[in-house]
Protein backbone atom coordinates (compact mmCIF):
# COMPACT_ATOMS: atom_id res chain seq x y z
CA UNK A 1 0.00 0.00 0.00
CA UNK A 2 1.33 3.72 -0.80
CA UNK A 3 1.78 5.67 1.84
CA UNK A 4 2.38 9.92 1.19
CA UNK A 5 6.29 10.83 0.90
CA UNK A 6 6.12 13.94 3.04
CA UNK A 7 7.25 12.61 6.18
CA UNK A 8 3.62 12.97 7.85
CA UNK A 9 4.33 11.09 11.15
CA UNK A 10 0.61 11.23 12.58
CA UNK A 11 -0.47 9.92 9.31
CA UNK A 12 1.79 7.09 9.27
CA UNK A 13 0.68 6.51 12.65
CA UNK A 14 -3.11 7.01 11.80
CA UNK A 15 -2.48 4.33 9.11
CA UNK A 16 -0.84 1.94 10.64
CA UNK A 17 -3.33 1.98 13.88
CA UNK A 18 -5.82 1.57 11.57
CA UNK A 19 -4.39 -1.43 9.97
CA UNK A 20 -3.33 -3.43 13.58
CA UNK A 21 -6.50 -2.37 15.39
CA UNK A 22 -8.23 -4.33 13.03
CA UNK A 23 -5.70 -7.51 13.34
CA UNK A 24 -6.08 -7.07 16.99
CA UNK A 25 -9.62 -6.84 17.05
CA UNK A 26 -9.65 -9.97 14.89
CA UNK A 27 -7.29 -11.45 17.48
CA UNK A 28 -8.44 -10.29 21.42
CA UNK A 29 -9.46 -13.47 21.95
CA UNK A 30 -6.87 -14.26 24.84
CA UNK A 31 -6.32 -16.80 27.55
CA UNK A 32 -8.24 -16.39 31.33
CA UNK A 33 -5.89 -12.96 31.32
CA UNK A 34 -6.49 -13.38 35.38
CA UNK A 35 -4.32 -16.37 35.56
CA UNK A 36 -1.17 -14.35 34.81
CA UNK A 37 0.18 -11.52 32.91
CA UNK A 38 -0.84 -10.93 28.78
CA UNK A 39 2.82 -9.79 27.27
CA UNK A 40 2.23 -8.55 24.03
CA UNK A 41 5.69 -9.95 21.82
CA UNK A 42 5.78 -9.79 18.55
CA UNK A 43 6.50 -12.28 15.29
CA UNK A 44 7.24 -16.20 16.06
CA UNK A 45 10.73 -15.56 15.20
CA UNK A 46 11.32 -12.11 16.45
CA UNK A 47 13.42 -11.30 18.90
CA UNK A 48 10.64 -9.69 21.17
CA UNK A 49 9.23 -13.07 21.43
CA UNK A 50 12.64 -14.87 22.59
CA UNK A 51 13.10 -12.72 25.44
CA UNK A 52 9.40 -13.25 26.23
CA UNK A 53 10.33 -17.09 26.32
CA UNK A 54 13.73 -16.23 29.04
CA UNK A 55 11.13 -14.78 30.96
CA UNK A 56 8.77 -17.13 30.85
CA UNK A 57 12.11 -19.88 31.77
CA UNK A 58 13.40 -17.43 34.38
CA UNK A 59 10.23 -16.03 35.73
CA UNK A 60 7.61 -18.01 35.19
CA UNK A 61 6.83 -19.99 38.43
CA UNK A 62 6.63 -15.90 39.65
CA UNK A 63 4.00 -14.60 37.86
CA UNK A 64 2.70 -16.81 34.58
CA UNK A 65 2.68 -15.33 31.36
CA UNK A 66 0.33 -15.40 28.24
CA UNK A 67 1.91 -14.62 25.44
CA UNK A 68 -0.36 -12.23 22.88
CA UNK A 69 1.54 -12.60 19.85
CA UNK A 70 1.16 -9.34 17.56
CA UNK A 71 3.43 -7.65 14.51
CA UNK A 72 6.13 -6.21 16.91
CA UNK A 73 5.94 -2.99 19.14
CA UNK A 74 3.95 -0.53 17.25
CA UNK A 75 0.85 -4.00 17.63
CA UNK A 76 1.48 -3.80 21.31
CA UNK A 77 1.56 -0.54 21.98
CA UNK A 78 -2.13 -0.18 20.14
CA UNK A 79 -2.69 -3.46 22.54
CA UNK A 80 -1.71 -2.12 25.53
CA UNK A 81 -3.85 0.83 24.98
CA UNK A 82 -6.66 -1.21 24.55
CA UNK A 83 -5.84 -3.25 27.33
CA UNK A 84 -5.47 -6.08 25.15
CA UNK A 85 -2.17 -7.06 27.00
CA UNK A 86 -0.45 -6.19 30.42
CA UNK A 87 2.76 -5.51 29.23
CA UNK A 88 4.45 -5.54 26.17
CA UNK A 89 7.65 -4.19 24.71
CA UNK A 90 8.31 -1.85 22.09
CA UNK A 91 10.88 0.92 21.59
CA UNK A 92 11.13 4.22 23.26
CA UNK A 93 11.07 6.49 20.45
CA UNK A 94 8.09 4.52 18.74
CA UNK A 95 6.32 4.99 22.51
CA UNK A 96 7.19 8.94 22.73
CA UNK A 97 5.90 9.67 19.26
CA UNK A 98 2.57 7.76 19.35
CA UNK A 99 2.35 9.72 22.86
CA UNK A 100 2.73 12.72 21.58
CA UNK A 101 0.33 12.44 18.51
CA UNK A 102 -2.47 12.03 21.29
CA UNK A 103 -3.00 8.66 22.57
CA UNK A 104 -3.41 9.60 26.24
CA UNK A 105 -3.30 6.21 27.47
CA UNK A 106 0.07 4.88 25.61
CA UNK A 107 1.81 8.62 26.83
CA UNK A 108 0.95 7.01 30.94
CA UNK A 109 2.56 3.44 30.01
CA UNK A 110 5.00 2.89 32.70
CA UNK A 111 8.52 0.71 32.35
CA UNK A 112 9.02 -2.34 33.62
CA UNK A 113 12.51 -2.29 32.88
CA UNK A 114 15.25 -1.23 30.09
CA UNK A 115 16.00 -3.44 27.58
CA UNK A 116 18.44 -4.20 24.74
CA UNK A 117 18.43 -1.99 21.37
CA UNK A 118 16.33 -2.39 18.06
CA UNK A 119 18.00 -1.61 14.52
CA UNK A 120 17.44 0.03 11.64
CA UNK A 121 17.87 -2.50 9.05
CA UNK A 122 18.27 -0.87 5.49
CA UNK A 123 18.51 -3.48 2.86
CA UNK A 124 19.36 -2.48 -0.95
CA UNK A 125 20.47 -4.85 -3.99
CA UNK A 126 24.46 -5.86 -4.23
CA UNK A 127 23.76 -5.16 -8.17
CA UNK A 128 22.00 -1.78 -7.56
CA UNK A 129 18.91 -0.27 -8.33
CA UNK A 130 17.92 2.06 -11.42
CA UNK A 131 17.37 5.58 -10.30
CA UNK A 132 16.20 8.78 -12.28
CA UNK A 133 13.96 6.77 -14.74
CA UNK A 134 10.15 6.74 -15.26
CA UNK A 135 7.49 5.33 -16.80
CA UNK A 136 7.08 7.62 -19.98
CA UNK A 137 10.94 7.55 -20.28
CA UNK A 138 12.42 3.74 -19.10
CA UNK A 139 15.27 4.35 -20.61
CA UNK A 140 16.39 7.33 -18.67
CA UNK A 141 18.62 7.13 -15.25
CA UNK A 142 21.70 5.13 -13.98
CA UNK A 143 21.41 1.93 -11.89
CA UNK A 144 23.50 2.90 -8.44
CA UNK A 145 24.53 0.61 -5.16
CA UNK A 146 23.03 2.15 -2.07
CA UNK A 147 25.55 1.35 0.04
CA UNK A 148 25.00 4.25 2.35
CA UNK A 149 22.15 5.95 4.15
CA UNK A 150 22.98 9.16 2.84
CA UNK A 151 22.66 7.63 -0.55
CA UNK A 152 18.75 7.33 0.34
CA UNK A 153 17.73 10.76 -1.45
CA UNK A 154 14.84 10.14 -3.76
CA UNK A 155 14.45 6.73 -3.36
CA UNK A 156 11.05 4.40 -2.86
CA UNK A 157 11.47 2.62 0.22
CA UNK A 158 9.31 -0.19 2.16
CA UNK A 159 8.75 0.32 5.83
CA UNK A 160 8.14 -2.77 7.60
CA UNK A 161 6.04 -2.86 11.49
CA UNK A 162 7.18 -0.55 13.40
CA UNK A 163 9.31 0.88 10.70
CA UNK A 164 6.55 2.32 9.18
CA UNK A 165 6.67 5.11 12.02
CA UNK A 166 10.72 5.03 12.44
CA UNK A 167 10.84 5.80 8.29
CA UNK A 168 8.43 9.08 8.46
CA UNK A 169 10.55 10.56 11.18
CA UNK A 170 13.79 10.09 9.54
CA UNK A 171 12.68 11.78 6.48
CA UNK A 172 11.04 14.77 8.72
CA UNK A 173 14.30 14.92 10.21
CA UNK A 174 16.66 14.81 6.94
CA UNK A 175 14.20 15.72 4.18
CA UNK A 176 15.52 12.88 1.50
CA UNK A 177 12.24 13.09 0.10
CA UNK A 178 11.94 9.27 0.52
CA UNK A 179 9.22 7.95 -0.76
CA UNK A 180 7.19 4.74 1.12
CA UNK A 181 5.59 1.63 0.92
CA UNK A 182 4.16 -0.28 3.45
CA UNK A 183 4.31 -4.81 3.58
CA UNK A 184 2.75 -6.92 6.16
CA UNK A 185 6.28 -8.98 6.90
CA UNK A 186 10.32 -9.12 5.97
CA UNK A 187 9.50 -11.50 3.52
CA UNK A 188 6.78 -9.46 1.42
CA UNK A 189 9.53 -6.45 1.75
CA UNK A 190 12.24 -8.21 0.02
CA UNK A 191 10.16 -9.53 -2.47
CA UNK A 192 9.05 -5.83 -3.83
CA UNK A 193 12.32 -5.10 -3.58
CA UNK A 194 13.45 -7.67 -5.78
CA UNK A 195 10.48 -6.67 -7.96
CA UNK A 196 11.82 -3.40 -8.53
CA UNK A 197 8.87 -1.97 -6.54
CA UNK A 198 11.19 -0.21 -4.49
CA UNK A 199 14.90 0.64 -4.22
CA UNK A 200 15.28 0.04 0.23
CA UNK A 201 13.49 -1.43 2.73
CA UNK A 202 13.39 -0.52 6.24
CA UNK A 203 12.71 -2.86 9.09
CA UNK A 204 13.66 -2.82 12.89
CA UNK A 205 14.58 -5.62 15.21
CA UNK A 206 17.12 -6.56 17.52
CA UNK A 207 20.28 -8.21 16.77
CA UNK A 208 20.77 -10.39 15.59
CA UNK A 209 17.25 -10.05 13.63
CA UNK A 210 16.22 -13.22 12.17
CA UNK A 211 14.82 -12.11 9.24
CA UNK A 212 18.48 -10.86 7.90
CA UNK A 213 20.73 -13.46 9.68
CA UNK A 214 19.09 -16.42 7.97
CA UNK A 215 19.29 -14.45 4.62
CA UNK A 216 21.00 -16.60 2.06
CA UNK A 217 24.48 -14.91 0.91
CA UNK A 218 23.48 -15.87 -2.63
CA UNK A 219 20.09 -13.87 -2.12
CA UNK A 220 21.78 -10.32 -4.14
CA UNK A 221 21.04 -8.21 -0.90
CA UNK A 222 23.04 -6.02 1.59
CA UNK A 223 22.85 -3.76 4.47
CA UNK A 224 23.70 -0.13 4.00
CA UNK A 225 25.78 1.62 6.40
CA UNK A 226 24.29 4.22 8.31
CA UNK A 227 26.90 6.70 7.67
CA UNK A 228 25.23 9.77 9.98
CA UNK A 229 24.87 11.32 12.99
CA UNK A 230 22.46 9.96 15.04
CA UNK A 231 19.70 12.28 15.46
CA UNK A 232 17.93 12.04 19.38
CA UNK A 233 16.39 9.79 20.79
CA UNK A 234 18.63 7.47 18.50
CA UNK A 235 22.28 6.09 19.15
CA UNK A 236 24.46 4.36 16.32
CA UNK A 237 25.51 0.80 16.93
CA UNK A 238 28.06 -1.59 15.19
CA UNK A 239 27.06 -4.80 14.35
CA UNK A 240 28.10 -8.14 12.07
CA UNK A 241 25.96 -9.90 9.41
CA UNK A 242 28.47 -11.94 8.12
CA UNK A 243 25.54 -13.94 5.75
CA UNK A 244 25.41 -10.22 4.11
CA UNK A 245 29.07 -9.16 4.28
CA UNK A 246 28.57 -6.38 6.60
CA UNK A 247 31.52 -6.57 9.44
CA UNK A 248 31.77 -3.79 12.17
CA UNK A 249 28.77 -2.19 10.02
CA UNK A 250 27.15 0.85 11.63
CA UNK A 251 23.20 0.66 12.25
CA UNK A 252 21.01 3.45 13.85
CA UNK A 253 19.14 1.89 17.45
CA UNK A 254 16.86 3.03 19.51
CA UNK A 255 16.42 1.00 23.33
CA UNK A 256 13.90 -0.89 23.75
CA UNK A 257 11.39 -0.69 27.12
CA UNK A 258 9.55 -3.73 28.62
CA UNK A 259 6.07 -1.45 28.82
CA UNK A 260 2.98 -1.51 31.73
CA UNK A 261 -0.15 -0.36 31.75
CA UNK A 262 -0.07 1.76 34.72
CA UNK A 263 -1.47 -0.50 37.16
CA UNK A 264 -2.21 0.34 41.01
CA UNK A 265 0.51 -0.53 42.88
CA UNK A 266 -1.63 -2.32 45.86
CA UNK A 267 -4.05 -4.15 42.98
CA UNK A 268 -3.84 -7.78 42.14
CA UNK A 269 -2.14 -6.27 38.89
CA UNK A 270 0.20 -4.10 40.33
CA UNK A 271 1.60 -6.63 42.64
CA UNK A 272 2.03 -9.36 39.49
CA UNK A 273 4.14 -6.61 37.73
CA UNK A 274 6.11 -5.68 40.72
CA UNK A 275 7.04 -9.26 41.53
CA UNK A 276 7.61 -9.59 37.63
CA UNK A 277 10.15 -6.35 38.03
CA UNK A 278 11.71 -7.55 41.15
CA UNK A 279 12.17 -11.54 39.61
CA UNK A 280 13.94 -10.16 36.25
CA UNK A 281 16.37 -7.53 38.32
CA UNK A 282 17.56 -10.40 40.28
CA UNK A 283 18.00 -12.95 38.12
CA UNK A 284 19.72 -10.65 35.44
CA UNK A 285 23.39 -11.99 35.74
CA UNK A 286 21.39 -15.59 35.32
CA UNK A 287 20.10 -14.01 31.79
CA UNK A 288 23.13 -12.36 30.46
CA UNK A 289 25.43 -15.55 31.29
CA UNK A 290 23.27 -17.97 30.92
CA UNK A 291 21.89 -20.02 27.76
CA UNK A 292 19.77 -17.15 26.89
CA UNK A 293 19.43 -14.69 23.89
CA UNK A 294 22.21 -12.42 23.54
CA UNK A 295 19.85 -9.17 23.07
CA UNK A 296 19.85 -9.48 27.10
CA UNK A 297 23.91 -8.86 27.45
CA UNK A 298 23.25 -5.53 25.70
CA UNK A 299 21.45 -4.13 29.03
CA UNK A 300 24.01 -2.22 31.40
CA UNK A 301 21.32 -0.56 33.67
CA UNK A 302 17.51 -2.06 33.69
CA UNK A 303 16.92 0.71 35.57
CA UNK A 304 17.94 3.70 32.75
CA UNK A 305 14.46 4.24 31.06
CA UNK A 306 15.66 7.16 29.64
CA UNK A 307 12.41 9.83 31.08
CA UNK A 308 9.70 6.83 31.13
CA UNK A 309 8.25 6.11 34.74
CA UNK A 310 9.82 3.22 36.22
CA UNK A 311 7.83 0.88 37.95
CA UNK A 312 8.42 1.20 41.51
CA UNK A 313 10.42 4.17 41.68
CA UNK A 314 8.03 6.64 41.16
CA UNK A 315 7.73 10.02 42.78
CA UNK A 316 5.95 9.57 46.00
CA UNK A 317 6.13 13.06 46.99
CA UNK A 318 3.22 14.30 47.67
CA UNK A 319 2.00 17.22 45.98
CA UNK A 320 1.97 20.52 47.66
CA UNK A 321 -1.18 21.54 49.84
CA UNK A 322 -2.31 25.25 50.27
CA UNK A 323 -2.42 26.47 52.88
CA UNK A 324 -5.81 26.23 54.94
CA UNK A 325 -7.31 30.13 55.08
CA UNK A 326 -8.13 31.84 58.00
CA UNK A 327 -11.82 31.08 59.64
CA UNK A 328 -14.02 33.87 58.76
CA UNK A 329 -15.14 34.93 61.94
CA UNK A 330 -18.93 36.16 62.39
Amino acid sequence: MKVQGSGNVRKAISSAVAMLSICAGLQAQEAAPERGLRIATGPTVGVYTQLAKDIQKVCGQVVPLIPVATKGGLENLIRLSASEADIGFAQIDLMQQMGRDGDQNIRDLQAVMSLHSNLLHTITKVDGSKLGGSNWNPLAGSVKVLRKFSDLKGVTVVLVGSAQVLGHTLENQMGYGMKFLQADSDEEAVKMLQGNQAEAVFTTGGWPYPAIARVPSTAGLMLADFDLQAPAPFGRTKRNYPNMGAYNMNFLSATNLLLSRPFKPNGERGKMVAALQNCLFRHMDELQEGPYHAAWKEIKNPEETLGIPLIGKMDATPAPTRPARPAVRP
